[in-house]
């Protein structure tokens, strides 16, 4: 996969359409064989947005395969010309936690800055949406580099 230098996603509340601050997303790369790769859970800063590098794809992927040796292989650009981004299902994140800390040692080497993430990650609003995701080519990512990820509210 040709991946763009930097990917922005923006993440807005369908029925406001205001920027959604305080979501955890998830960026998801195909492999070609075994195991898929996941970059993140990323946080929207107040614009509702995050940035992805190609630089923290490679990262992301490495650190998978240091930590896991046997369920991962290859690298982005072997990865299909696919990408999903979608939104870190509240279940996940609770999971996430608790391995974080039962285990903060081997769960936070995933994470650039692993204190920073887990303390964001329970403060997030994930819960208040429906599950949501969005899917781009590479052909797509390569003639824009900004995705949006609309939000719709639960129910009250």
């Amino acid at each position: 996969m040709r991946f763009p230098d930097k990917l922005t996603v923006v993440v807005r509340d369908r029925g406001t359409g205001l920027p959604a601050k305080g979501i955890a997303i998830v960026l998801v790369l195909f492999a070609a064989h075994k195991n898929d790769y996941s970059v993140g859970p990323l946080i929207t800063d107040e614009n509702g947005q995050v940035q992805v590098t190609r630089a923290e794809c490679e990262a992301a992927i490495k650190r998978a395969q240091e930590m896991f040796i046997m369920d991962y292989s290859g690298d982005l650009e072997s990865c299909r010309p696919v990408i999903e981004v979608r939104l870190h299902s509240p279940e996940h994140i609770g999971a996430m936690l608790q391995q974080y800390k039962q285990s903060p040692d081997f769960w936070g080497q995933g994470f650039p800055d692993p204190k920073r993430l887990f303390a964001d990650l329970q403060n997030v609003k994930n819960a208040d949406y429906e599950h949501a995701r969005i899917t781009a080519t590479e052909e797509q990512l390569l003639a824009n580099s900004l995705l949006e990820l609309p939000l719709v509210k639960k129910a009250a």
